[in-house]
């Protein structure tokens, strides 16, 4: 059986390279809040100086109500203030690119009859009163309408005779940030020597969002994205992407600090919502697993699960820290520690992290230097009952079963072994996994296919 453990060795590198472990957790920019779009009119009489605080519902269609007033220092100007809310055009918030139902806090100042300055509290891009070039302008109005591939292409070709505009790159990051393609936004962004005031909310929420997109593939890039993100807003979504970036760096004392910076902001923030301050809670358990602290990591487990009783992000955090350490104690052939890291990932109740725990338990027996088979079934078979089409638990299952048949020469061990790697044989093309499936078919043909051979008893 010498020839199949080194294609088993094969397989193990294939499941670890395949993202098996959950990616972490998102927060940046997944939340990204309703903004005006066109100010209104009013035709009422304004009583006088004040500050009105109007409440807008903003519906995920576009449509929109007035709420009610949230303050006002000049109550005779309330009137005034909530026909120009109600006669206002505004973008919904989107969860990711998907727009939903959301409030929009306007405050309108008034002085003596007139309205001087709006804003909105929550962060937006406002095209009015920019510096913009005539190309620059005509990609605004796209803007404006919502054309926002339009505005990208007009704007990219407009580049293309004009590099040095930089208004027009700034309105190619807006469009590409209005219509969710962050990676997009902070590259052109990027090459903005002086961010406009009124664009630096939607670059620094650009830059953070492709900072923890960037983080597994591209730690440099990462945290390059995540300190310009902060460098033009200091707020919780730019920590958070900032400790994200460390992390992947390996700077884990860093990425502890300024994810309890992003956590100890989010708690005191009444408009984060609820998914979000749990992506962020898991994120800073990771750091603080990644810097040994047990103690704090067991706190911020228990308050993920405190936030959101349903929430498995705790148990995926946690987990993820063993599957690393079992695979570490695997590699160095120890197989107790390996194992029992595993069997307490499997034991935290995220179903992903267990289907990932056993099989890797699984794989982690049959390089030990005497592999018991039916031990290393039983985990197969753990990993299959939670998700029956997952190509190495039924490759592991076809393992075990082969090595023995190989001992007992029973036809039934053969057909149930010849079953299970077809299966995965299967799953994995289904998957677009060839390079497994390749493996599974090399498995097959020189271990199953050949005359029965007891095991060798040794290690890869």
């Amino acid at each position: 059986m010498n020839q199949s453990l080194r294609v088993l060795s094969i397989a193990i590198a294939t499941l670890l390279a395949a993202g098996q472990i959950p990616a972490r957790a998102q927060y940046a920019t997944e939340f990204v809040p309703a903004k005006l779009i066109n100010e209104g009119k009013t035709s009422t009489t304004i009583a006088g100086s004040g500050k009105v605080v109007v409440q807008v519902q903003v519906n995920a269609d576009g449509s929109h109500k007035v709420t009610k007033i949230i303050s006002s220092t000049n109550t005779g100007d309330n009137a005034a203030a909530i026909e120009i809310a109600n006669s206002s055009t505004y973008r919904p918030a989107r969860r990711g690119t998907t727009p939903i139902t959301a409030f929009y806090d306007f405050t309108l100042r008034f002085s003596g009859r007139t309205v001087v300055r709006s804003s909105s509290g929550s962060p937006g891009v406002s095209l009015g009163g920019a510096s913009l070039s005539p190309a620059a302008s005509q990609v605004a109005a796209l803007i404006r309408a919502g054309q926002y591939a339009q505005a990208k292409s007009k704007a990219q070709l407009e580049l293309l005779s004009s590099p040095g505009d930089d208004s027009l790159r700034e309105m190619l990051g807006v469009a590409s940030y209005d219509a969710g393609d962050f990676t997009s936004a902070s590259a052109a962004f990027d090459k903005v020597p002086t961010i406009g005031a009124q664009f630096r909310s939607a670059a620094a929420q650009s830059f953070a969002a492709a900072a923890v997109k960037s983080a597994t593939d591209n730690p440099e890039q990462s945290l390059a994205y995540a300190q310009k993100a902060l460098a033009l807003a200091p707020d919780t979504n730019s920590r958070f992407a900032l400790g994200v970036a460390q992390l992947a760096n390996n700077d884990n004392a860093a990425a502890m600090a300024s994810l309890k910076a992003a956590h100890d902001m989010a708690m005191a923030d009444s408009k984060i919502p609820l998914a979000s301050k749990v992506n962020i809670d898991a994120e800073l358990l990771q750091a603080y697993l990644a810097n040994n602290d047990q103690q704090d990591a067991q706190g911020i487990a228990a308050q993920i699960k405190q936030l959101d009783p349903s929430s498995t992000a705790g148990a995926r955090a946690m987990g993820a820290s063993l599957l690393k350490s079992g695979q570490a104690a695997s590699v160095a052939k120890d197989t107790a520690t390996a194992l029992r890291d595993y069997d307490q990932a499997a034991a935290l109740g995220d179903p992903s992290i267990a289907v990932t725990a056993n099989v890797l338990a699984a794989f982690a027996i049959a390089q030990g230097a005497k592999p018991d088979y039916k031990r290393m079934q039983s985990y197969a078979d753990k990993a299959i009952a939670l998700q029956p089409d997952n190509p190495q638990a039924n490759f592991a299952e076809g393992i075990a079963l082969t090595a023995q048949w190989s001992s007992s020469h029973d036809d039934g061990t053969k057909k149930r072994a010849a079953d299970a790697l077809a299966k995965a044989d299967q799953q994995a093309k289904a998957q677009g996994n060839e390079a497994l499936s390749l493996q599974i078919e090399t498995f097959v043909k020189q271990n199953l296919n050949s005359a029965p051979s007891a095991p060798s008893g040794g290690g890869l």
